[in-house]
């Protein structure tokens, strides 16, 4: 069977993202990016008319296709659940694992891709902060609605701050893997991202499950 050869577009946005991704958006040009996509400047002006609009279509491409399946993912939670609260790791899980499987991919929509992600998801550039509300809003808000049972004594604004700790803990270990070889002292071998999801569950589950501040009650 004879691979398909990537479109134009496709080399165009594989070549952004891995160049987004290591350098950020401010220091990226499209220069570059079409260097490296092996297509000339006026290609990339053709299919996504600016570099604002290319790096959006970066961004979109993988993070909505993650967004469903932890939608998907949070909705079979819930039907195993039945009645019943679903369990706090179980909720995690459907959150954590669909990015940390994407951290040990080198293709597409993998690594590059989540190093772009932890440095604009706090806070997004002014072009993509609509796109990121409308893509994170709807989906956040389901899982503090499946949360919300699971912890009871938790108040909502502190489910939030809970919440924005995970995110940043994800996306730290997501997009800097390589940064946490000289720490596991030999003890693991190779990337062991089962059990760096695992371990990462339990620790977020424990600030969850933490006691409420005083001043938060």
């Amino acid at each position: 069977m004879v691979k398909e050869l990537a479109t134009t577009p496709d080399r165009i946005l594989d070549a952004a993202e891995r160049e987004f991704g290591q350098h950020g958006f401010p220091r990226t040009s499209l220069r570059r990016i079409t260097q490296q996509a092996r297509v000339n400047l006026a290609s990339a002006n053709y299919h996504f008319g600016s570099k604002e609009e290319l790096y959006r279509q970066v961004v979109m491409r993988h993070l909505r296709p993650l967004n469903e399946e932890r939608a998907a993912l949070l909705a079979q939670a819930e039907q195993l659940a039945g009645d019943q609260p679903v369990p706090l790791r179980a909720v995690l899980d459907t959150f954590i694992r669909p990015v940390l499987r994407r951290a040990a991919d080198s293709a597409p929509g993998g690594r590059a891709f989540l190093r772009l992600l932890s440095r604009d998801l706090p806070e997004p550039p002014p072009f993509l902060q609509a796109a990121m509300a409308e893509e994170f809003g709807p989906l956040m808000k389901r899982y503090a609605e499946v949360l919300r049972p699971a912890l009871p004594g938790v108040p909502p604004a502190e489910l939030f701050w809970r919440m924005q700790f995970t995110v940043g803990a994800m996306l730290f270990v997501a997009a800097r893997p390589t940064d946490l070889a000289p720490l596991r002292d030999g003890r693991a071998a190779g990337e062991d991202w089962d059990g760096c999801v695992r371990r990462l569950i339990e620790f977020c589950a424990a600030g969850f499950g933490a006691s409420v501040p005083s001043d938060a009650a």
